[in-house]
């Protein structure tokens, strides 16, 4: 078992009322069991956020090649209008086809 420090501390009373409100033996080991939880949990959000930060990464670099192909299309559909508009000048308007 871990060594126990003894210290002696001041909290309002809205807090003790909370500690005392958890479970355990005595105020000491309900307080060092809050604390436990409070900084594992910071471990686990830490990672947490480690992993969506990461996610994001790879999103943002997924959105970057849509943007790039979109961007791309929209070039070969500009170039294709234009070409689509030089046919119809050289084309004489008023000869029938057949």
């Amino acid at each position: 078992m871990e060594k126990m420090v003894q210290k002696s501390i001041r909290m309002p009373s809205d807090i003790a009322e909370f500690v005392s409100s958890r479970s355990g033996a005595d105020f000491s080991k309900k307080l060092v069991s809050l604390i436990s939880e409070f900084r594992d949990g910071d471990v686990e959000r830490s990672l947490m956020l480690q992993r969506y930060d990461e996610q994001i990464a790879e999103r943002r670099d997924r959105l970057k090649l849509l943007m790039s192909d979109i961007s791309a299309v929209s070039r070969i559909h500009c170039r294709v209008l234009d070409l689509v508009h030089e046919v119809e000048k050289a084309e004489p308007a008023d000869v029938p086809f057949g």
